[in-house]
């Protein structure tokens, strides 16, 4: 009986990318890894190291006991973080991923824009009237 992880493993992340609606390139890219790299990785070749499998975790909003098939044991902490990725509408999850891939420089301006949708229209005094 073969117990490695690789086939699960592959299975999940699988799973959870299609789940998000993204490309194998942009959880590559997330994470760092070479697109035939992902995707080797995901097809049950070869495994991720545990930085790269953790980075894979928040990338795709999963516990890496979800992605390994591991029963949580009673008493052990949840994943909130992953339960909340996993409610998000997927283009909200996409947009994360994107985000996430922006330099510093880029990420202030993405910042900025953001605040200056969210401001409130400016209303004209009633005075002015």
């Amino acid at each position: 009986m073969d117990d490695t992880p690789q086939p699960n493993l592959g299975v999940q992340l699988r799973a959870a990318r299609l789940r998000l609606e993204l490309t194998q390139e942009q959880v590559a890219r997330a994470v760092g890894f070479v697109p035939t790299v992902y995707g080797r990785i995901e097809r049950g070749d070869m495994l991720p190291s545990v930085p790269k499998l953790r980075e894979l975790c928040v990338v795709l909003g999963v516990s890496a006991d979800t992605l390994l098939s591991l029963a949580l044991t009673a008493g052990a902490p949840d994943t909130p973080r992953a339960e909340e990725a996993a409610e998000m509408p997927p283009a909200l999850r996409r947009l994360t991923t994107l985000v996430r891939d922006l330099p510093p420089s880029r990420l202030r301006l993405f910042r900025v824009a953001l605040q200056t949708l969210l401001e409130p229209p400016e209303q004209p005094d009633s005075d002015e009237t």
